[in-house]
């Protein structure tokens, strides 16, 4: 396998070229444009934001100028999938090797690598594809692997509530492939899980940008109740579709088998509801997607272990207490990507927090039973705006500041409460000083 001269770039990287460049064409985020430069000057980053809040872009912009292949490291085939078609859409090459081993071999792969600029993986093939291996080898050793990049870092930690194992096979890739920059993306996350992040991939010097943890679109809210998940669901979903019939949402369930039954109830009160889980076929889940796409189905009925997208998500409903503040913002950030106002509603039944409680102290560490017990908290308190509660978390949040205010379609409920109250007072001193 020969090395590509082609592969050199000779566009102007320097980072004053750049930052006009970018600045002429994008309207860039916060912190994108730093993390940007520093990715495309070679440096090794931890990005971290929301999903939707541009962070592909700060990988995927350097990639496009850089001389080789950048090779993205990604847990969901969805997202594969799902990003291939965007990038091809704009005209930049990218690809992913086949499922099936036996049609493909490192030359093939090699080969290909040289007509793209992103090449997608999971890391399930990292670790178990000796021709994948052999492929990046013979580019590094030419020269024309630019970084990798890990997306969903988070996997990486023990400390989260989102570990998947093949992810600790990733530390090796520092080892393996020296001086060749490593990319971490990950959601928000603590502080601790965030330096565990790069304690685990090994990462030398790494800068860390943090993208806006506000999203300002969510309208965050708890109901409690005494019902059943399924009827609660039931209930508010109707109600929705009764003004809003083409609306599209997804209700997260603890287990995979809840799915199946919370999509055969909300069918049998005439929604249309597909379960979407990781127990399912690769083949079956594209299915769902497909449908869920084209609005032949309308609520996906999934667990936390997914990965699903679709712009335009109007609402998410946790039918019981996420398993902790993490996966709860996690699970959340699925709705509306295209900034639209989406609503965020858990219902909170305390029976089910004694339940969910006295399970994982049956088959879980502490850490566990502390996690859902600061959710069970978040829920429980009425008075505290819940992006002051929810955001502090992750760090790096004025929770002085109004956070509701930013976009008052959106305010939660225990601020609009409150607005209610100031209104009611105000009418109230009125009507006395009239009197």
């Amino acid at each position: 396998m020969a090395g590509n001269p082609a592969g050199k770039c000779d566009f102007d990287r320097s980072p004053e070229n750049l930052k006009a460049k970018l600045n002429n064409t994008f309207q860039l985020r916060f912190n994108q444009l730093e993390a940007i430069i520093a990715i495309n000057s070679g440096e090794s980053v931890l990005v971290v934001g929301y999903n939707g809040a541009g962070e592909s872009l700060c990988y995927q912009l350097p990639a496009c100028f850089s001389a080789g292949v950048t090779v993205v490291i990604s847990p969901f085939i969805s997202l594969i999938k799902d990003q291939i078609q965007k990038l091809t859409e704009l005209g930049i090459e990218a690809w992913t090797p086949p499922d099936d081993q036996g049609y493909i071999n490192a030359e093939s792969i090699y080969e290909q690598s040289l007509k793209i600029k992103l090449l997608y993986v999971t890391p399930e093939k990292m670790s178990r594809s000796p021709p994948l291996i052999e492929a990046l080898q013979v580019l590094f050793a030419n020269g024309l692997l630019a970084r990798f990049v890990i997306d969903e870092a988070h996997c990486i930690s023990k400390l989260g509530c989102d570990f998947r194992p093949e992810y600790e096979e990733l530390n090796k890739l520092q080892q393996d492939f020296p001086r060749v920059p490593m990319i971490a993306v990950s959601v928000p996350i603590a502080p601790h899980i965030k330096q565990d992040i790069l304690k685990r991939l090994q990462m030398t010097n790494p800068r860390v940008f943090t993208m806006s943890l506000n999203r300002t679109n969510l309208k965050y809210a708890v109901e409690n109740t005494t019902l059943n998940g399924g009827t609660n669901c039931i209930k508010w979903i109707q109600d929705r579709h009764t003004r809003y019939p083409h609306d599209s949402g997804i209700v997260y369930c603890w287990k995979r088998h809840y799915c199946n039954d919370m999509a055969k109830t909300l069918k049998e009160a005439g929604l249309l509801a597909c379960s979407y889980h990781g127990g399912m076929t690769n083949a079956d889940k594209e299915g769902v997607q497909n449908m869920w796409k084209e609005n032949k189905c309308q609520v996906i009925c999934a667990t936390f272990e997914t990965d699903i997208h679709k712009p335009d998500v109007r609402y998410v409903i946790h039918s019981v207490l996420p398993k902790s503040m993490e996966q709860y913002r996690w699970e959340t950030e699925r709705a509306c990507r295209n900034g639209n106002v989406s609503d965020c509603i858990i219902f909170y039944n305390r029976s089910d927090h004694s339940t969910l409680d006295y399970l994982i102290r049956k088959e879980s560490q502490k850490m566990e039973w502390d996690n859902l017990d600061r959710v069970a908290q978040y829920c429980s308190n009425k008075k505290v705006c819940r992006r002051a509660q929810l955001l502090p978390y992750f760090g790096g949040v004025n929770t002085e500041a109004n956070l509701c205010e930013e976009n008052t379609e959106a305010i939660c409920d225990n601020c609009e409460s409150a607005n209610k109250k100031k209104v009611m007072n105000v009418k109230e001193e009125g009507e006395g000083e009239m009197t």
